[in-house]
C-alpha cells in the first residue's frame, strides 16, 4: 500500500518528465527537417551577379580584344609595310593590357570568358592569314579601319547602359586609346594605298561626336 501510494506521488513528476522529453524530440525533428530543406535549396546568386547588359558588354569586349590580338600577330608576320607593322604592335600591346584589366573585372562577377574566338571572329582571323601578301596591308587597315569603328560604338553605348560603375568606368577609360587606334589604322590605310572614298565610307557609321574626335 505504501509502496502504491509513493508512485502516485511520483506521477505527475513522470508525465512532466515525459511530456518534456517529447517536446525536445520534437524540437530536434524539426530543425533537422529543416537544416535539411536549407541544404537541398537551390543556392541563391551572389550579391554582386552583373546586369545583362553588363555581362554581354564584358563577353564581347574580350572577344574584340582578342581578335585584335590574333590579327596583331598575322600582321606583324605578313605585313610588308613598317607603318602597318608599328600599328600592329601597338594594337597588341594595348589589347593585351585592355584584356587582362577586363578579365580582372570578369573575375570578380563570376563571368567566364571564352579563351577561344568565336567562330565569326576566327573566321576574320584566318581570312587574314589566307590573304594574298601583296594585298595584305591594305586588307589589315581596312579591318582595323572597321572593327575599332564598331568597338567605339559598342563602348559608347556601354557608358550609358551599363549599370555597374567599374565595367562603366572599362569602358569610359577605353575609348581614348580606342580612338587613337582608329586614327593610327586611318594614317596607315593612306599610308599603303587605300583610296579616300573607302576610308570615308567605312568611317561614315561612326558617331559624329566620334569622328571629330579621330579627325585632325
Amino acid at each position: 500500500m505504501k509502496t502504491y501510494r509513493s508512485y502516485l506521488a511520483r506521477l505527475p513528476r513522470l508525465v512532466k518528465t515525459s511530456a518534456a522529453l517529447g517536446v525536445a524530440i520534437f524540437a530536434t525533428s524539426a530543425l533537422q527537417a529543416q537544416s535539411s530543406s536549407q541544404s537541398t535549396a537551390p543556392a541563391l546568386p551572389p550579391s554582386n551577379a552583373p546586369s545583362h547588359r553588363a555581362k554581354e558588354f564584358v563577353k564581347d569586349a574580350a572577344q574584340a580584344n582578342q581578335t585584335e590580338i590574333a590579327m596583331a600577330n598575322v600582321a606583324e608576320n605578313k605585313s610588308q609595310n613598317t607603318q602597318v607593322k608599328d600599328l600592329a604592335r601597338m594594337l597588341r600591346r594595348d589589347h593585351e593590357k585592355n584584356y587582362s584589366q577586363l578579365h580582372t573585372i570578369a573575375m570578380a562577377y563570376g563571368i567566364a570568358l571564352d579563351p577561344k574566338l568565336d567562330m565569326l571572329n576566327q573566321h576574320e582571323v584566318n581570312r587574314l592569314q589566307k590573304a594574298n601578301d601583296a594585298d595584305f596591308d591594305k586588307e589589315y587597315t581596312k579591318v582595323m579601319l572597321k572593327d575599332h569603328v564598331k568597338c567605339i560604338k559598342r563602348f559608347d553605348k556601354a557608358v550609358s547602359d551599363v549599370e555597374e560603375q567599374d565595367v562603366k568606368q572599362y569602358a569610359q577609360n577605353t575609348l581614348p586609346a580606342l580612338r587613337r587606334h582608329l586614327q593610327k589604322s586611318e594614317d596607315a590605310a593612306r599610308a599603303v594605298g587605300v583610296d579616300e572614298s573607302t576610308i570615308t565610307s567605312i568611317l561614315k557609321d561612326l558617331p559624329s561626336e566620334d569622328r571629330a574626335v579621330t579627325s585632325r
